[in-house]
């Protein structure tokens, strides 16, 4: 039986190629992209999940009170996770994990900075990442003791065994042996804790302060904890009060400093853009880029739909004879969705293979490493697939066509009409507002991230490399900040003299992603002043092009200028001063100190937030003085800004390689484009706008191989009409005309329908940028005009071949 059924599908299938192609490759180009964003959906929300034991795994949360509500942040104190043992019985384990750097010699001659992950023993105690070699209880005992990666291994000593060999790294002032003493296997792709090398935190005597370490109110990296239940979660946060009320004495305000837990599976996935020190992705780019998905097999789907309908007078009387034979409704139903079946698993092949070659294109898009493998839970995916696709586009057909009444099927009363023209017509204009939709809502992401690209951010972007100094680590944070200021200087020095520098400042932080640190200090009314800091030297502002509002620059001269800060215009608004020149900020505590310049506004952070209050100085000491929150964003180390003459950047680069290997002849010489780094901050939203421009470019194919089909359906039906029209005198034009007004009635619904909506749910998107613009009305107007003259060349083609047969032929009975 199954058999027979089989054969008789491929024989239909075989006999109507055109339409049969064209729902084969609607089917395999929703499938191939489809199947790459369910993979990446699934790969995405499967992060941490490898973790033996990760429900009772979970990051402490900090919260703190300040002038507007509640501050929530990752960072919590050194001594968070030794007290969290001590406090809660509850939690069996503990770990800091604080990121940090030093320069490692590579060889003999050859330093590099090293990124490793300062971390308790109990580490590896917590999270299930795979050892290689050593033993787990073990290997982060020491304190000149390192567990390094795969990868890490090779960096240092190639195919050798690494186990008992040293790497030297710089800690404090001098150099110290650090000595292998495991080996990890390569960090799974998705892990949301990413390192190369890991080091006892007993080394965080080289670069915190002890009372840094004992204090509640300096925090340094993430602490997590290891419970014996993960219900015991509720009873730790309800004690959390009561612990900081015991360990902080008199300084104990109730409910204004205490924490919570943060499950691990919870991190991964987050719209806040401050993750801490994990990878994170925004649930809401998982939901768009799944309902893309499935926007597209539904229009994929639709074509099969419609165009089962409007093949319904050639496959009725194949109905009507085969009831009248014998068989009965289920017979029919199923094999109407057997021939769904087999087109759907054909496409599902070519999908699989259409996707394993756009992979490579995703991965660069999105910045990820997805593999498409082909474990239960993607098996499950795609049979869920085939069975839904089956049904979405096979079930109408199915029944309907098996639910006819042979008599008047085989009487030939049945129209190609046969009251579903209306469903046809609806679904073809679904596919319209879909097309519609999508495309709109990539030109107005497209005009956004115009808009973001050509705004005026108050500062110069363009020939600005940022150079990146050597650590001076140290257990004095403005120890360390003034060395790194002095190494960065005379790096300074040996490039300003050079005819190809026009001018060249230092920096701890740079543009567009979130590094200006953020201050507060209690004004002399008692209320809390909050501002965004930067310290700076050389001629900063010169080399970024920035404008004075009123006053003078710093002075660059090293020394010079110490009690002077900057301000910019939004600082002096909110402090009401018309010239800030001469005045002092309204702290009880900073020390001597003299705003000497306003400058104009720029735009220190992304286009995403408003301008804030911003202070540039030249010395921490004076703004450390009198803040009581300070909160820093990744950058620590100065970075040299240096502006180029011209567009010869190779020669440029040269340049600064060289004089670099005469200041440091031992370190390697890394660099960034301060353009880049801007733009970095919108890399997220150009790969969506990216691709959801793919989706409609697909989406608009498939619906146009659908409207062709349709076109060709319809005519074929109504070829005895044309011919009638033809001998009453009617013209190829007239006709072309009756035909035309009918699908461009389509083409207008799915346009008025699919704009405005777009602009409805873009408005949500757009919503998210502090500078936003919508693309002018006469775009839209471009696109529905386009759109309709694309209906009008595909059914005027169809149509034009129609009328030019010949009404003898056309009019003969059958």
């Amino acid at each position: 039986m199954l058999k027979n059924y089989l054969k008789i599908a491929f024989r239909n299938l075989a006999k109507s190629k055109l339409h049969t192609g064209i729902n084969l490759i609607g089917l395999t180009l929703g499938l191939g992209v489809s199947i790459l964003i369910f993979f990446f959906v699934q790969f995405e929300t499967s992060f941490d999940n490898f973790h033996e034991e990760s429900g009772q795994i979970f990051r402490v949360v900090r919260h703190e009170k300040g002038e507007d509500g509640m501050i929530t942040g990752f960072s919590t104190p050194i001594i968070t996770a030794p007290t969290f043992a001590a406090e809660f019985p509850q939690v069996t384990h503990t770990t800091r994990m604080i990121g940090s750097s030093a320069q490692a010699y590579l060889d003999e001659n050859t330093t590099q900075t090293q990124q490793f992950l300062t971390v308790s023993p109990d580490f590896l105690e917590i999270f299930s990442f795979r050892l290689l070699q050593g033993e787990k209880e073990q290997v982060l005992q020491d304190k000149f003791g390192v567990v390094i990666t795969e990868e890490t291994a090779k960096k240092y000593f190639g195919d050798a065994d690494p186990m008992g060999k040293s790497i030297r790294m710089q800690m404090g002032d001098n150099y110290e042996e650090y000595q292998v003493s495991g080996l990890l296997e390569d960090l799974p792709a998705n892990s949301s804790i990413q390192f190369e090398m890991l080091v006892n935190d007993q080394n965080l005597d080289f670069t915190v302060a002890k009372q840094n370490q004992d204090s509640w109110f300096n925090v340094y990296g993430d602490t997590y904890v290891k419970l014996n239940d993960a219900q015991a979660r509720a009873g730790i946060e309800a004690g959390s009060d009561a612990m900081m009320k015991k360990v902080l004495g008199e300084q104990y305000r109730e409910g204004e400093y205490l924490f919570t837990l943060q499950p691990i599976a919870e991190m991964h996935l987050t719209e806040n853009p401050d993750s801490g020190m994990v990878e994170s992705t925004r649930p809401s780019l998982l939901w768009i880029l799944a309902g893309i998905a499935f926007l597209i097999l539904l229009i994929a789907c639709i074509n099969f739909t419609t165009m089962a309908i409007g093949r319904s007078t050639t496959r009725a009387k194949e109905v009507g004879v085969r009831k009248t034979m014998g068989a009965d409704f289920g017979q029919l139903v199923f094999q109407f969705l057997t021939e769904a079946l087999l087109i759907t698993i054909a496409a599902l092949l070519l999908g699989l293979l259409l996707a394993e070659v756009l992979l490579p294109t995703f991965n660069e898009l999105f910045d990820k490493k997805l593999a498409l493998v082909y474990g239960p839970t993607q098996i499950l995916i795609l049979f869920g697939l085939v069975l839904g696709i089956t049904a979405m586009a096979g079930a109408y057909p199915a029944f309907f066509l098996s639910s006819l009444r042979p008599i008047k099927v085989l009487k030939g009363n049945l129209s190609i009409r046969f009251g579903k023209q209306g469903l046809r017509k609806g679904l073809v204009a679904f596919q319209f507002f879909i097309s519609f939709l999508l495309i709109a809502s990539t030109l107005i992401m497209v005009h956004q991230m115009e808009t973001i690209r050509d705004y005026d951010l108050g500062f110069d972007q363009e020939m600005i490399v940022l150079v990146n100094v050597p650590d001076v680590p140290g257990t004095s944070f403005v120890k360390s900040i003034n060395a790194g200021f002095a190494q960065a200087e005379k790096y300074r020095q040996a490039l300003v003299g050079r005819s190809e520098v026009q001018s060249a400042g230092i920096t701890i932080a740079t543009y567009g992603d979130n590094s200006f640190w953020d201050g507060g200090f209690p004004t002399e009314e008692g209320k809390q002043f909050n501002f965004r800091l930067n310290f700076v030297g050389g001629d900063y502002v010169k080399t970024l092009g920035l404008e004075m509002a009123k006053g003078r620059d710093l002075n660059p001269q090293p020394g010079s200028d110490s009690s002077a800060i900057l301000v910019n215009e939004t600082f002096a608004k909110a402090m009401g001063w018309d010239d800030p020149t001469g005045e002092l900020l309204p702290s009880t505590k900073i020390k001597s100190h003299e705003i000497v310049g306003v400058v104009k506004d720029f735009n220190h952070n992304s286009l995403y937030k408003e301008i804030e209050p911003v202070i540039l100085a030249k010395s921490p000491e004076v703004i450390f003085s009198g803040i009581n929150m300070l909160m820093i964003h990744d950058a620590t180390n100065p970075k040299v800004m240096v502006k180029g003459y011209g567009s010869d950047f190779d020669s440029f680069r040269s340049l600064l390689e060289s004089e670099w290997g005469r200041v440091f002849p031992s370190e390697t010489f890394s660099f960034s484009f301060l353009d880049e780094t801007v733009q970095k901050q919108y890399v997220a939203d150009e790969r969506l706008g990216k691709m959801v421009l793919i989706a409609a470019c697909i989406a608009i194919l498939i619906a146009a191989m659908g409207l062709f089909a349709m076109a060709a359906l319809s005519i074929a039906g109504r070829t005895k009409e044309i011919g009638i029209r033809k001998v009453l005198g009617a013209s190829s034009w007239s006709i072309s005309w009756m035909f035309n007004r009918e699908f461009l009635v389509i083409t207008l619904v799915g346009v008025a329908v699919g704009l405005p909506l777009s602009l409805y749910f873009m408005q949500g998107w757009l919503e998210q940028f502090a500078v936003r613009d919508w693309p002018s009305w006469v775009n839209f107007l471009i696109l529905a005009v386009g759109g309709i003259v694309f209906t009008i060349a595909v059914i005027s083609a169809q149509s034009y071949r129609a009328t030019q047969m010949n009404p003898v032929k056309t009019l003969k009975d059958e």
